[in-house]
């Protein structure tokens, strides 16, 4: 706003409540659960599943596959010589799900848990919108991030379980050097911790059972992720760089090799329970995970 002596009147921006704002909005995506979107009026006609939480689990399965009876939305994982292919590893939705699914119909909220959708399902709640989903199919969504700022390169992981659960990640990178802040550093520790956490939740759900508690099975972890740099390394080039020394096809050493060779040892301990997927998305369906590796710079 102009002054009366013509000049410019400074105007001060509170960084301090925009930060606050900022905060508020990532918590809000991240952590608050979901709530009814129909009105009360409209749960007298819907009883069974107008209640504000609602929960659904679907019994039914995924759908055949060259003649065969597919039992899990993934599928059972395929073996050589008594050993997973890593290429089996890539979850490809397109070949699981009708074509009326959109990305995000493809995931589901139960309870505190992202889950995958049943592609046999055809109608959606009349309350939360969403389409069955699989208990057994939990999807554990991760996102690593890389900054330049005035004092160097900073970098944070984000993982992301569900909304309202308190196994959500948000936690910076440790290290001073540039040398340990690089985006696929970052996206191979958020994949290491979701690993790491899986074994664990399996080790929970053990200790739930022996004390009588009544739990689906678990089947399938699928690791989303909008890193195709990711993903690509794990399913498709690091057999290839095993065979070949832990070398590129170039003959140079592979980046990050320790990290990739600790992840191949997590992958193995938690296939010894159940199969872990790697699902490549655009960066718009992974937001959750995102908000999370961003916050995280906040708290510095």
């Amino acid at each position: 706003m102009p002054s009366a002596t013509g000049g410019a009147v400074p105007v001060r921006i509170n960084t301090k409540k925009r930060k606050e704002k900022l905060e508020t909005e990532m918590l809000e995506l991240a952590h608050v659960p979901q709530v009814s979107q129909i009105t009360q009026k409209e749960k007298i006609h819907h009883p069974s599943e107008g209640m504000e939480g609602c929960v659904h689990s679907s019994t039914a399965h995924g759908p055949r596959t060259k003649g065969v009876s597919r039992h899990h939305v993934a599928g059972s994982p395929v073996k050589k010589d008594g050993k997973i292919i890593p290429a089996d590893r890539r979850f490809h939705a397109e070949d699981e799900y009708p074509a009326r699914f959109t990305l995000p119909e493809m995931e589901i909220d139960i309870g505190s848990w992202m889950c995958l959708a049943c592609p046999t399902s055809t109608s959606k709640c009349r309350d939360c919108k969403q389409y069955e989903g699989h208990e057994d199919s939990l999807i554990i969504a991760i996102h690593g991030v890389c900054i330049t700022g005035k004092f160097g390169k900073r970098s944070a992981i984000g993982v992301f379980y569900g909304r309202g659960n308190g196994g959500n990640i948000s936690s910076p990178i440790p290290g001073k050097g540039d040398h340990f802040h690089t985006t696929q550093i970052a996206e191979l520790t958020a994949c290491l911790r979701a690993l790491r956490n899986a074994t664990g939740i399996i080790e929970k759900r053990r200790n739930m059972k022996r004390k009588g508690k009544v739990l689906m099975p678990l089947n399938t972890f699928v690791i989303k992720t909008d890193s195709e740099y990711l993903v690509r390394s794990l399913t498709e080039w690091l057999p290839k760089w095993k065979n070949n020394g832990w070398k590129t096809c170039k003959g140079v050493p592979v980046a990050n090799a320790e990290m990739f060779k600790l992840a191949e040892t997590g992958i193995a301990m938690v296939e010894m329970v159940v199969q872990v997927k790697f699902w490549l998305v655009p960066k718009e369906n992974n937001l959750e995970a995102t908000c999370l590796a961003n916050m995280a710079f906040m708290k510095g």
